[in-house]
Order: C-alpha cells, then structure tokens, then sequence
C-alpha cells in the first residue's frame, strides 16, 4: 500500500540526516528541505537548508536530480544541472547550528551534450566516498559512443573520496577498479561503464552488494547488480554495444555483465525508475521481502520487488501498489520505504 505523507515541489530525492531521526529532502527546482516525521507520519518541512534556485535549470531532464550526505552530516552532495547545462557536483557545509548550508565546494563538472540522460543520483558508502551516476549525454543510440568509452565520466558510474587533497577537490580511492591506469585517458574514478541512463542506484547495507536500475533505449529496461565481492571489479554493463542482453551497437563485450532483470519498453511501461533494497522496517516482514531490491516504471508507476527465485536468479514480484510518475525511492533509517513522484506527492510503503 502507498500512503501519501506529504506533498512538495517535484520532489527528487529524499534522504537520511545523520544524527538525527530527520530527512533531507531535494526539490528539483533546487531546494533542500530539512523534513520532520510528525507522530501521524507525515512528513513536515522547515526552512530551505540549501536553495541554489538561481544555479539551476530545469528544462529537458535538468534539475538539483541528486543528494547525499556525509556520514557525521556536516556536508551535503548535491547533483545538479546547471544554467549552462553542465553537470555539477557540489558539496556545501553545513552550519554549527544545523540550519543552513554554505560554503560550496566544486567536486566535478561534466558538460552534458544533450538535455537528457543527465543520470545525476548520488550516494554515500559506509566508508564515507561517493558514488556519482552519469548517463551517456543523451540524445539517442549514444551518437558520440560514450557508453564504450572510458576516457568520458559518461556512461558511467563513478567512486571518488570528497575529501580535498591540496589543489585536487577529491581523490581518487586506491581499491577504484582504474585507480592504476589502464587503457591510455582511462579515468580513474570510474567504478562501472556501459550505462546509458542509471536511473538510481542502492548499496544493500547488509551485503554490499550494487544495484542498478539503467533507462534502455526503446526495447529493453534493466536492473543490474553486482554482488559486494565484485563491486571493484571494473565491470562493463554493456551500453551501447547491448540494450539489456539484446544487441544494439557493435558485438557484444568479452565479459560484459548481463541484467539480472529486464522487461520490454512496451505498453504502459516506459523507463525503470529505481529503487532501494529493503533492509527492516514494516515491509521487511513481509515473507521474502527483506533484501529484496524495490523499482518501478515512470509511466505505470506499479511498484514491484525483485526477490530471489533460486541461485543467481530473481523473479518480479508485483506488490500492489501504484504511484504516479515515480522517480526516486528512499530508506530511512529505520527502514522505511518512500516513493518520490514527479507529481508531488511523497508515499510510504507500508505493507497491505
């Protein structure tokens, strides 16, 4: 069941503060609300704790489209598109007093060719780097072959450290699959390539393990998943070279990693909208729902659950559930599941 807790400005990405029992919550349009969970559940806002209103666009697939926050929560990550239509990841400290945010600090800019597949979702690991997904630049069918690519940060998902190092704003983690060179301009900060639009990502909490959601072109969406021994692996998804396990663009890739799940882009569903493992909460007692991963589609907005049918299989499970034009989903801290809508609303999943 999806119960509507609040309603908000294009709601885009909604996180835990750590520290507290709060949320974050990022409005495309470039807010970032401090938000309260009232008794009834029901989330309510304070005062902007970031607005970079005017740095912001918001036409094509532009928008603040991301955030995170550092594990002590002194600093926010904010994934945003700018006037320019650049990408930019920007981290901002947070006052003493908890109710602002200043100082900005420039982590990385990517020009964006076209005025879609920004990617823009981020996310902090338990080690406190942060993982930052790029799609291909846009367009379509990756005219300038950014997926195969891995002197661009597009296409890609990428692992820096946000902590300054003399001039450099980030470094560059030693265990990065790249970190070492490779082919000649490969750039290390690439953790994964061949991703056309990684319409967020989920670290599980318990296992480590990487997943996917990746926008296809117009036959196949995919969700993708590493298992946590292998999330240095380097690993190639397979865009444009393949759209899920379909070809598309050239042979297919030695040692590419297939979807582990993939449905058609046909009917009412358009483009995969990820997602979040469950980990506790009122939903993780549900009969194989814990660790299961949690996506939907922007178009039919059903909510479904990915749960494991076997070794190394997975079976989509539809939960019964439906919100309008889902794009993003959240875990609190206490393993809550939200859903964000492109419409406004912001829903808990609750089980029923």
């Amino acid at each position: 069941m999806a119960t509507e807790v609040g309603r908000f400005d294009t709601p885009m990405a909604l996180v835990p503060r750590p520290g507290t029992e709060g949320l974050l919550l990022a409005e495309r349009a470039g807010r970032v609300l401090p938000i309260t969970v009232a008794g009834d559940g029901s989330l309510v806002a304070g005062e902007p704790l970031l607005d970079i209103y005017a740095q912001v666009t918001t036409s094509g697939e532009g928008g603040l489209l991301g955030l995170a926050v550092s594990p002590t929560g002194d600093e926010l990550y904010v994934s945003f598109t700018d006037t320019g239509w650049r990408s930019r990841i920007v981290a901002y400290r947070v006052a003493a007093d908890g109710l602002s945010a200043d100082q900005p600090r420039l982590l990385l800019t990517v020009d964006q060719p076209y005025r879609n597949h920004n990617g823009g979702h981020v996310l902090v690991d338990p080690a406190g780097r942060l993982l930052i997904g790029f799609g291909d630049g846009g367009s379509g069918g990756d005219p300038h072959g950014h997926g195969r690519d891995r002197t661009t940060l597009l296409g890609a998902l990428l692992r820096i450290d946000p902590t300054p190092d003399g001039d450099s704003a980030y470094t560059v983690p030693a265990d990065n699959p790249f970190a070492d060179g490779g082919e000649a301009g490969t750039r290390p900060e690439i953790l994964a390539f061949g991703l056309r639009n990684p319409w967020r990502f989920d670290l599980d909490p318990v296992s480590g393990d990487l997943w996917i959601a990746d926008v296809g072109q117009d036959r196949v969406e995919e969700i993708d998943l590493l298992p946590g021994d292998e999330v240095d692996s380097g690993a190639d998804f397979g865009w444009a070279a393949m759209e899920g396990s379909v070809g598309f663009d050239g042979p297919e890739p030695d040692g590419h990693v297939p979807p582990v799940h993939e449905y058609p882009n046909e009917g009412a569903r358009c483009s995969v909208t990820g997602g979040v493992v469950v980990r506790g909460g009122s939903l993780g007692l549900l009969p194989g729902l814990e660790g299961a991963f949690l996506f939907s589609d922007l178009c039919d907005g059903r909510i479904r659950a990915l749960v494991p049918d076997g070794a190394a299989s997975w079976d989509a499970r539809d939960l019964g559930a439906a919100v309008d034009l889902p794009v993003s989903f959240a875990r609190s801290d206490d393993g809550t599941v939200y859903v964000l809508s492109l419409a406004g609303g912001v829903y808990r999943l609750d089980p029923g």
